[in-house]
């Protein structure tokens, strides 16, 4: 990912994170895609199946990875947090629309 890509992952459990590639740096996602980049990742997460998750996002450059931590863990700074809900409706229609 670029520094100024989206990125998003759940709040305090394991999962993987998505990102939402941005072309300009003055670009924001369309808030719709933020929901839906946060569904996907509560979809790949352990919190897979709860009803409401909260998800973590920022710009890639705020994300750094932690020195001498365990794989994956990261520093987060110049966070937002998007509340999800109806992930499975989200899924359901994410799924049907991917191209072949």
């Amino acid at each position: 990912a670029r520094g100024n890509d989206h990125w998003l992952h759940v709040r305090d459990a394991p999962g993987a994170h998505v990102v939402v590639p941005l072309p300009n740096r003055r670009d924001e996602p369309h808030p719709e895609t933020l929901v839906d980049a946060a569904a996907l990742a509560v979809h790949h997460s352990d919190l897979r199946g709860e009803i409401v998750v909260d998800v973590t996002h920022t710009r890639r450059k705020h994300v750094h990875a932690i020195k001498g931590g365990a794989p994956g863990r990261v520093r987060l700074s110049k966070t937002k947090t998007l509340t999800v809900t109806d992930i499975d409706a989200r899924i359901r229609r994410l799924y049907e629309q991917r191209p072949g």
